[in-house]
């Protein structure tokens, strides 16, 4: 929910409070994936690889922060969600759940069967669906400059993996990147009725809020993934976990410190987007994607040079990237015709 972000109002923000803003977003990011891909991973202690079971309770500190937001820091202009307003909005409110239940379910349980370097690299690629379905929903057009970035982007992406892949030999990772890409697809449609929720629609229905939002995409999300919880064998799983003496523990301190982290992440992300200007947004966002690459890199044991020229390609093409649309948001610079004839309106006629 974090959206384009940046206050580029005018208003200046204490320097202290931007710092720790851009600290706390980047390291309980990076901290959220670490951890998740360690306790989610499958065939490795501890084995908690219980996706839906373990994001279900991030949807709940999700809508948990964003009450506490609206208590404490925003007071919405219509108020507080309300089941009537969930119906108003609901042509709109339930396509964003589906994504967010996708986004995030198919993505944590992708990590259960992937190393966190190979999700990243996937998830690298985003701008890419982003900008089709930009051009298919809102009929937005893009330079030639910024659709070869991206071409060069995704080819980074593949090059980076390319020896991963050549030398698998099992299919759950095959699944996995199915699972990651189809949540990362789901993650390029959902700014679409995000924007239009928060932007304003045609008609008499107002605007929402982001924070409002924000508490009807995690509620819907979270009972989609209650659903699927009851509906796998997940649910015998989890509890079996959860019962057994030997992994009850640490069951419980996955759950308490992930959602922890999530509640934390969700906060810092806001005050990360409230408190700083639209290019420390997109630096510290673009910035954060590069780190997980790198150390992620790291931590799967990339050593062949066409790995590394790959992740090389993706670094360079996401700074450039991140510049290119930065350059596309500044207002267009006023023409002097304009100008002059505004000047001659608003100055005030002789008196005889």
């Amino acid at each position: 929910m974090a959206g384009g972000g940046g206050d580029d109002s005018g208003d200046e923000k204490p320097l202290w409070k931007q710092i720790l803003a851009v600290s706390f977003f980047i390291i309980f990011n990076i901290a959220l994936n670490e951890f998740n891909s360690w306790a989610l991973t499958k065939d490795r202690w501890p084995g908690f690889h219980f996706p839906y079971f373990y994001t279900m309770f991030h949807m709940i500190v999700s809508v948990s922060a964003s009450f506490l937001l609206q208590w404490l820091v925003i007071k919405p202009k219509l108020g507080g969600p309300t089941f009537q307003q969930l119906w108003d909005y609901k042509q709109l409110l339930i396509p964003m759940g589906i994504c967010t239940f996708l986004t995030n379910g198919l993505n944590n349980e992708s990590l259960s069967l992937m190393t966190l370097f190979l999700n990243q690299a996937i998830k690298a690629t985003l701008p890419m669906p982003i900008m089709l379905f930009s051009f298919l929903f809102a009929k937005k057009t893009y330079s030639a400059f910024l659709m070869f970035v991206v071409f060069f982007l995704c080819l980074g992406s593949v090059l980076s993996v390319s020896y991963k892949f050549a030398h698998n030999q099992g299919g759950s990772e095959i699944a996995g990147v199915v699972m990651c890409v189809v949540g990362m697809l789901a993650a390029s449609i959902k700014p679409v009725p995000v924007m239009m929720l928060t932007s304003g629609l045609q008609g008499d229905i107002t605007k929402l809020e982001p924070i409002v939002v924000l508490v009807y995409d995690s509620g819907i999300a979270f009972t989609l993934m209650l659903i699927t919880w009851l509906c796998l064998d997940e649910r015998q799983e989890s509890i079996a976990y959860l019962s057994e003496p030997d992994t009850r523990a640490i069951g419980i301190i996955i759950i308490a410190i992930g959602s922890t982290m999530a509640f934390a992440f969700n906060l810092s992300n806001f005050y990360f987007i409230t408190l700083t200007t639209a290019l420390t947004a997109a630096v510290g966002g673009s910035g954060v994607k590069v780190l997980l690459i790198l150390v992620s890199a790291v931590q799967a044991g990339v050593a062949d040079p066409v790995s590394w020229c790959g992740i090389g390609t993706v670094i360079i093409s996401l700074c450039v990237y991140t510049y290119l649309t930065l350059e596309n948001r500044k207002p267009p610079a006023p023409d002097k015709e304009d100008t002059d004839k505004r000047v001659m309106e608003t100055t005030p006629l002789v008196k005889p």
